[in-house]
């Protein structure tokens, strides 16, 4: 082009928008000003003469000619010498058009090129050879080892990634080599970067640490292993890479503070990890997937390599040996890798395949079939007869076949499909239409992706965004046809074919894989009709039946990247057939699967979950009632995931722990530890969960399970007790007695338990009713040398006792441990927190302690204090609750008490308050014993029901009212506790509402409401009768 034409085409906007539109440019207006950039860079008119030249020729020929031409304005304007640029154009005519098919084919590259325009040279350098795996790694770690300071590294990680893709760009979209060539040189960039950031970051934790040494003195050593893409040789321009840490556990680092080998490697991994994860003003180097790991996302990140051996030959599941077909170590002590990845070898490929295996391989096979049904037929990955078909069942024939055709061990996919041709598991026609059609998809992976370098595996929805694909494909428009349909017919009949082959080898793998049930097929359809799910869903009684579909589809779903859906969706299919009937046999079917999504969701791996009901079909229902009837359990679960381990645990258990059992357990745990706080929470919500579920089983009488949750209770505060007391001991010194005989002796704490929580008759949400008791006045005593305060008996255990109550019910982030209620202190509100044994005895000497005052006092117990310490308090209260002149008149007394409570009462249905309900059983067993146990001792009993026996062998009670009250107690109490387990707002009250009425029947055991009701009524119009009549009888005596 001469000079004149130039400079027309720059200043005469129309001339220009003729000659651009010839070109193939778009956007003539925008075309032109890229025009004008090019000229006012700098060019000169000559060099940019013969630069308009080169352009006439090259840009028609370029898949996105706008593109192109902008981004070519963007880099010579970028460039530190733009005259030298036009002469480097003049000077070698391949340049430019190489420029403009890359500006054509990749947003990304274009960038990269805009950014550092010198990276040209390296690009002409190197024309897109391939380099090694080592030389890559020898010029990234030189190059690092050289740098301190880590941003430098990080920074030096990218720029490398950046450099060396640009180079492998190069060859693939100019030099058009091989998708096998193209794969391994993105895989050995990998491998580059992650040893290059391996070894800064054990530089890093060497240097703190020192160096990690196995017991026998030799150097400990570690090696990342890569799975999928990566491992395969075969990773994409915008790949994640799947990576797996193991190393020699045992031993530790030589440093001058020698750390764990386990933990010193953790910490090396997690810097690894950081080092390519972390977003710069460069981006990240690589997302990082540990998924794969042994326990996947819950597991620990580093593992000992015979830790990891056993976990497989144990715990190993189908889809993580199908993963492992791909593994190869990538960085580190290689010659661990492949130590593990050998011994590793006869679990991956079996010879003998036991029922277990092949039904894991049946149902990977059914997986692989129903997998890609689902998927836009635009993904190239996941659609079907796609990329991921392809990978998928080459690696079920490998996973079927190698463990006697060693040859067939490789993880890369076009290796593997050659080498299953030549063993005879594939047609010579059936190799060579894989082949081409595994490398046509995997190429317009690559395009999609380098584009902008986002892991994309959709073809773009738009006409011109498809027919830019078509050529950067290297289709061309022809006469008969446009270059977008010759690609895209070209596109569904290889997909077609791919499905049509691959449904024929999977059929003969398994041609007699037996019909599924029909729930099973519906978990896995990705997209069933509505006739489908109203045929299969109608017969559980829900009343939407789209909507439990909905529910259900959520069930087979993993909230988190992190874990398998595939995984997941294929357990929830195995135990369909049993779940759906355990859902139906609620009482509200729709509300009970809406329940199990949210628990579900809220515990993480769900495939987990139902992996273990289909192994044990009991945790199935018992979860199943948890989430239909007891939101109080269920939510346990939802707010603490790793509890299912005590779901399990409930079932398999005996019987419940003893309370010394409890304290031994909650000792270990507090050992050594300074915030005891969430151990606590933890500890109680873990028990409570046990003791709820074997009382929804009934494997429990209801005295056992209030026992068991009282025990925890008093487990919780004898250990807080303990810690307060050691903090105010350094503060104060130690209490000692001031007078009488045991005088200068050590000064105990007595801390009583009165309601429920004295009866150990506790129920779910029950509060803690404490009096603070001490043995005598006097001072507290230093340990010499210490800088503790001296003070008062009295001042001292008033304030332990408010640390007390302080740490059990204050709300933190684990929620409240317990309610404390400390008003039936002697002199309540207004009295000292903490009282003597003398003050509490003058107290009810003298006449000031109420009737109802004594009356509670009958539910008095120790729940901490030595042995000694207690006996003396519960003497003193004995004395206080049984030796007064008003206890002949208890019964009149106490029905007026009785009456004032019932008028608190709700309507109808009050558990507690209202007639014949818990407090006229309770208030009839401490009328009995204020009248009667100040000359036997043996009815003074905390507990109700062991009272009522008590009192029958005494003869105050009749066989039938012995064995009735003791009866209707139990029911109104179980009714009581599954009532709470509810979570229901009104926590004595029985629910009006049919449906709740219904739920609490099924929690009950009872077919429906109206049975339960009846017993309920029947039971409670008794007790009133009898109350009435042992009262009056007891009254006329007064």
């Amino acid at each position: 082009m001469n000079i004149q034409t130039t400079r027309r085409y720059l200043d005469d906007t129309a001339a220009a928008a003729q000659w651009l539109a010839r070109l193939g440019i778009v956007d003539t207006q925008r075309g032109h000003g890229n025009l004008l950039g090019i000229a006012r860079a700098g060019v000169t008119l000559d060099l940019l003469a013969d630069v308009f030249d080169q352009i006439e020729k090259a840009l028609p020929g370029c898949a996105d000619t706008d593109m192109a031409l902008n981004n070519l304005e963007r880099f010579v304007r970028a460039a530190r010498n733009p005259i030298g640029l036009g002469a480097l154009f003049q000077r070698d005519p391949r340049t430019l058009p190489t420029l403009l098919q890359i500006f054509a084919a990749s947003q990304y590259l274009s960038d990269l090129l805009a950014t550092d325009p010198e990276s040209l040279d390296l690009l002409r350098l190197s024309e897109g050879q391939e380099s090694s795996r080592q030389s890559m790694i020898d010029e990234l770690t030189a190059e690092i080892f050289a740098l301190e300071h880590e941003t430098v590294v990080m920074r030096a990680l990218r720029r490398f990634k950046r450099r060396e893709t640009l180079r492998i760009a190069y060859g693939d979209i100019i030099r058009e080599q091989s998708l096998r060539a193209v794969t391994m040189q993105i895989s050995f960039l990998a491998d580059a970067v992650l040893e290059a950031a391996l070894q800064a970051a054990r530089r890093k934790y060497r240097v703190q640490c020192g160096a990690p040494r196995r017991p026998d003195g030799r150097p400990a050593r570690f090696v990342v292993l890569a799975l999928g893409k990566l491992g395969g040789l075969e990773l994409n321009y915008s790949s994640d890479i799947d990576l797996i840490f193991l190393c020699d556990g045992e031993g530790t680092t030589d440093g001058s503070r020698p750390i764990p080998n386990i933990e010193y490697f953790s910490l090396v991994a997690r810097e690894l990890v950081r080092m390519l994860t972390e977003k710069t003003e460069l981006g990240s180097v690589y997302r990082v997937d540990m998924r794969l790991r042994p326990e996947g996302s819950r597991g620990p990140m580093v593992m000992d390599a015979g830790n990891a051996l056993a976990y497989y030959d144990a715990r190993g599941r189908t889809w993580e040996r199908q993963a492992y077909i791909k593994a190869r170590p990538a960085a580190g002590e290689l010659a661990l890798g492949r130590e593990f990845l050998d011994a590793l070898t006869p679990w991956i490929f079996r010879r003998y395949l036991s029922h277990a295996d092949i039904s894991g391989v049946k149902a990977l096979k059914r997986r692989i079939e129903q997998i890609s049904h689902g998927a836009a037929a635009r993904d190239v990955k996941t659609g079907r007869g796609g990329i991921r078909d392809i990978e998928f069942v080459i690696q079920f024939l490998q996973l079927l076949n190698g463990g006697d055709l060693s040859e067939l061990r490789t993880g890369n996919t076009l290796e593997a499909i050659a080498r299953l041709e030549q063993v005879g598991c594939l047609a010579n026609p059936e190799r060579s239409i894989l082949e081409e059609n595994y490398t046509f998809l995997r190429r317009i992976e690559h395009r999609l992706q380098i584009m902008l370098d986002l892991q994309t595996h959709l073809l773009p929805e738009g006409h011109d965004d498809l027919r830019k694909l078509a050529l950067r494909m290297g289709y061309a428009d022809e006469a008969e046809r446009s270059a977008l349909d010759a690609f895209l017919d070209d596109y569904r009949c290889k997909t077609e074919l791919n499905r049509r082959i691959l449904d024929h080898l999977l059929h003969d793998a398994f041609s007699d894989d037996r019909q599924t049930r029909a729930e099973v097929d519906l978990v896995l359809d990705p997209d069933p009709p509505e006739d489908r799910i109203e045929e299969v869903l109608g017969k559980y009684r829900f009343h939407d039946s789209q909507r439990a579909y909905s529910n259900l589809m959520s069930l087979a779903e993993e909230r988190s990247d992190f874990l398998s859906t595939r995984r997941c969706r294929h357990f929830l299919a195995a135990i369909a057939p049993q779940l759906l009937p355990a859902i139906a046999a609620t009482a509200d079917p729709d509300s009970t699967l809406v329940n199990l999504d949210k628990v579900s969701d809220s515990l993480g791996g769900k495939g987990v979950l139902w992996e273990l009901f289909s192994f044990n079909p009991p945790s199935l229902r018992l979860y199943v009632e948890l989430c239909a009837y007891s939101p109080y359990l269920s939510d346990l679960l939802t707010s603490n995931p790793g509890m299912i381990d005590g779901l399990m645990d409930s079932l398999v258990l005996d019987k419940l722990p003893t309370r010394e059992d409890m304290e031994a357990k909650l000792a270990e745990l507090c050992r050594a530890a300074e915030d005891i706080d969430p151990i606590l929470h933890s500890f109680k919500n873990d028990l409570q969960l046990c003791v709820g579920v074997r009382d929804i089983l009934s494997k429990e009488d209801v005295q056992t399970t209030t026992g068991a949750l009282s025990d925890i209770a008093e487990t919780c505060l004898a250990r807080i007790v303990a810690r307060e007391s050691e903090r105010l001991h350094s503060r104060y010194g130690r209490p000692l007695i001031g007078d009488g005989p045991r005088a200068a002796a050590p000064c105990e704490l007595v801390v009583l338990a009165l309601g429920k929580f004295g009866g150990r008759e506790m129920n779910y949400h029950s509060d803690l009713d404490l009096i603070f008791l001490y043995e005598a006045d006097g001072h507290t005593l230093a340990t010499p040398g210490s800088d503790a305060e001296k003070t008062t008996n009295q001042h001292f255990f008033s304030e332990l006792g408010q640390r007390i109550i302080k740490t059990t019910s204050r709300t933190s982030g684990y929620g409240r441990l317990y309610e404390v209620d400390v008003r039936l202190r002697p002199t309540g509100r207004s009295g000292a927190l903490a009282v003597s044994f003398d003050e509490f005895s003058r107290y009810f000497a003298t006449g000031g302690g109420q009737f109802w005052e004594r009356q509670a006092l009958c539910k008095a117990r120790v729940v901490y204090g030595s042995r000694r310490a207690g006996e003396t308090a519960m003497d003193v209260v004995a004395r206080a609750t049984f030796d007064h002149p008003r206890q002949s008149s208890a019964a009149a007394e106490i029905r007026r008490m009785r009456g004032r409570i019932e008028k608190t009462a709700s309507a109808s249905g009050d558990l507690k308050r209202g007639p014949g309900g818990i407090v006229d059983v309770e208030f009839l067993v401490q009328m009995l014993q204020l009248k009667h146990a100040r000359d036997n001792s043996r009815i003074r009993a905390a507990n109700t029901l062991t009272a009522l026996d008590e009192l029958h062998r005494e003869g105050l009670l009749s066989d039938d009212d012995r064995e009735f009250f003791e009866q209707s107690y139990r029911l109104l109490r179980t009714i009581e506790g599954r009532l709470r387990l509810m979570n229901s707002t009104a926590r004595d009250q029985l629910p009006r509402d049919p449906v709740e009425l219904t739920k609490l029947a099924g929690l009950l055991h009872y077919p429906g409401g109206e049975a339960l009701m009846t017993d309920y009524e029947t039971a409670t119009r008794e007790i009133r009768r009898r109350f009435e009549r042992i009262f009056d009888a007891e009254a006329a005596q007064e």
